[in-house]
């Protein structure tokens, strides 16, 4: 049996009408019914947990959770919560949707994050509530309701794993309505619209893992191999490798006549497209092969730090081959580019001569057509470093779990 992912994100949402949505505003700032919370962190379904109008109702109990806390207030008192229960209160009579997430842990995840003691029982409850905090920060920025939107959240200790169910309303709808049919009363009204972005969700979950487990540091060691090695590598020119040459003027007898199409990512280039890659791959061999060894392992261990977060379902498989991928289109078309310099410059220099009409003329244009070859591989050279550098310098600290797709839909 796989084990779990070490963190889950289960969400939904329901409308004003919902008894649900009643029942969480009404037992808000009660103590005095408790319920059992179940979270089926296998299963692909949306809604397959039990929310959230009784999960405040264990306050004061600490076995079952911690305090109830919002975007500012690590524990709220009884006058807080009367008040916030108004404020939700007000969202429900404005017709606001009731967004409802929980944020699962696996339990021997967070205790190898060391913010679990399986012994003891004592959680991390600051970083938790900062980790949903920005999760929720990142939510809310992207749904564009950073500024309308009211949250709260609690942290939930009586299932095998610990988890925090957070509940956000806009007392002010800011979202566009649109019509549905009420099945019902057999009628049309208008409702806010409720679903988020995919992507959104996407975000959340990323947040909560990014806050969590910082790789920065891993992620800045492939940046810093591959711009350390860019400005301390001595020079080796590629022009006078006769296979680059060889290989450089056989993509370019394969390249399409529409210089339009001259992009990597393009079909047309199909032909030509192998040539491109030994290009590349005689430029990494030279220049970066230890490096890349290096880069190879780093990415292997990424692969397997999102395995163990992400779980089984999820597409950190395809991590390490997006990534190079990636790498190997910035050099392609950085071989594209001189091609196509190249190409311009041997054109300018056909017409020349076959206006000349002459023999000299014609040695001339031989002589530097050779010399113009001989630039291009030189100014291939640097291409290439500059492109290798800049796929390093874009990546993004988060760039990794945004092609993730282990969420639990």
């Amino acid at each position: 049996m796989s084990r779990s992912p070490g963190v889950v994100l289960k969400s939904k949402f329901v409308m004003p009408s919902a008894s649900e949505y009643n029942n969480y505003v009404e037992y808000m700032d009660r103590d005095d019914v408790k319920r059992e919370v179940q979270v089926n962190r296998h299963s692909q379904a949306v809604n397959d947990f039990q929310v959230y109008h009784s999960y405040i109702n264990y306050m004061g109990d600490e076995e079952k959770q911690g305090s109830l806390f919002t975007s500012d207030i690590d524990e709220l008192n009884s006058k807080q919560k009367r008040e916030l229960k108004k404020i939700f209160h007000l969202a429900q009579q404005n017709g606001s949707p009731l967004w409802q997430d929980v944020i699962s842990f696996d339990n021997q995840w967070l205790q190898k994050q060391a913010l679990y003691d399986s012994k003891t029982g004592a959680l991390d409850e600051e970083k938790i509530r900062n980790v949903v905090r920005e999760a929720i920060k990142e939510m809310l920025k992207a749904e564009n309701i950073e500024d309308t939107a009211v949250w709260s959240a609690a942290i939930h200790y009586n299932t095998d794993n610990i988890h925090v169910h957070v509940a956000t309303v806009e007392p002010f709808p800011t979202r566009e309505k649109k019509r549905i049919f009420d099945k019902e009363t057999n009628e049309w009204t208008e409702q806010y619209r409720a679903k988020r972005k995919q992507g959104t969700l996407d975000k959340m979950k990323s947040r909560v893992a990014n806050t969590i487990l910082d790789r920065t540091k891993e992620r800045n060691r492939i940046n810093d191999l591959i711009r350390g090695s860019v400005s301390t590598k001595k020079s080796v020119d590629l022009a006078t490798y006769r296979k680059t040459k060889r290989l450089f003027q056989k993509a370019i007898k394969k390249l399409p006549e529409d210089r339009k199409k001259w992009q990597y990512g393009y079909q047309a280039i199909n032909d030509a497209r192998p040539y491109i890659d030994e290009i590349v791959e005689v430029y990494l061999n030279t220049y970066h092969k230890k490096e890349m060894r290096e880069l190879h392992k780093l990415l292997d261990d990424e692969v397997k730090v999102m395995k163990e977060l992400y779980g089984e379902g999820s597409q950190y498989q395809k991590y390490k081959e997006t990534k190079l991928n990636d790498l190997q289109k910035r050099l392609g078309n950085a071989v594209l580019v001189e091609i196509r310099a190249y190409d311009k410059r041997v054109r300018q220099m056909e017409a020349q001569t076959f206006y000349a009409k002459n023999h000299r003329s014609y040695t001339q244009y031989k002589w530097r057509r050779s010399q113009s070859l001989d630039s291009a591989i030189r100014n291939l050279q640097f291409r290439l470093r500059k492109s290798f550098h800049d796929y390093q310098k874009d990546r993004n600290v988060e760039e990794f779990d945004r092609m993730l797709d282990g969420y639990e839909r």
